[in-house]
């Protein structure tokens, strides 16, 4: 296992996507188990960063209260570059921030994060009852349509089935993040976050 260590700067020594993906295990292990370290939170922590952040991995997670991925995660300021939407969806803006962060942060990995009891495909399965989701309900509606037949938890499989639609998109879209996942510099990973446990899934790894 990769050791949670950082330099003067705040950078963790994660360059790969598998040493990233190591320390997100082990963060979420220690979340889920309630052996959290809290690291690198102090004030000391963000001055030392503000001429520059040194994020080691990219989280597109839903904007839901109950999901902080630092907290998921247990790491500190300036480990995670992180996108947070209503139903953990695509946008132009979103698109841009993640090659951003790998443009120009050189961050290796990104995982799509949906999570337990979601509220907006809640609401995108009753889109009557709430009109508001239309900005949303465009991308989620499909994907709930789609994993009707599935046997299990129709909530559950929507929501996984759309965090790995969202890691193909991010895969195929734009001149950025394609070619580094053909080298083996970027990796790209659909998760299911459970609320009631802590515990992070992670997919087609």
């Amino acid at each position: 296992m990769v050791e949670t260590k950082f330099t003067a700067q705040g950078k963790c020594k994660a360059t790969t996507w598998k040493e990233a993906l190591e320390l997100l295990v082990k963060g979420n292990k220690d979340f889920a188990s309630g052996e959290t370290t809290h690291p690198e939170r102090g004030r000391e922590t963000l001055f030392a960063q503000y001429l520059q952040q040194y994020p080691f991995a990219g989280i597109l997670s839903c904007a839901d209260s109950r999901v902080v991925p630092e907290l998921v995660f247990d790491v500190g300021i300036g480990d995670l570059f992180t996108c947070r939407i209503a139903g953990t969806v695509l946008s132009d803006a979103v698109i841009g921030s993640l090659e951003f962060a790998v443009e120009v942060l050189g961050v290796p990995l990104i995982i799509v994060m949906g999570h337990e009891n979601c509220g907006a495909f809640r609401a995108c399965m009753n889109p009557d009852l709430h009109p508001n989701v239309k900005g949303i309900s465009w991308q989620i509606m499909p994907v709930i349509e789609e994993c009707k037949p599935m046997a299990g938890d129709h909530l559950y499989n929507s929501i996984v089935a759309n965090a790995r639609k969202v890691s193909h998109q991010l895969r195929t879209v734009g001149p950025i993040l394609s070619p580094k996942i053909s080298n083996g510099e970027l990796k790209i990973i659909p998760a299911y976050h459970s609320l009631s446990t802590g515990i992070v899934t992670f997919f087609d790894v």
